[in-house]
């Protein structure tokens, strides 16, 4: 499936992404996500079924999380 981007008209390719969202006050990663992707700018857009899935994955739990360590900075501390 190709059609084009909502923002620059630019070609829409069918990707796998990573996905991060915040929930909860946590950081979420969903990863393997489909996805179209604009070729030209970059944007990325979900189908309706595929933000549905995200949410149940990310509000409902339905899957065991895998925890990773990640480095988290504050922009405000950099002078």
């Amino acid at each position: 499936m190709q059609s084009q981007c909502a923002f620059c008209q630019g070609d829409l390719d069918e990707k796998t992404i990573t996905y991060p969202t915040e929930f909860d006050g946590r950081v979420v990663i969903v990863d393997n996500v489909p996805a179209l992707v604009c070729s030209q700018c970059g944007e990325v857009a979900l189908r309706p079924d595929v933000a549905e899935k995200l949410q149940q994955i990310v509000w409902g739990k339905t899957l065991r999380p895998k925890t990773v360590a990640v480095d988290a900075y504050n922009f405000a501390d950099v002078a």
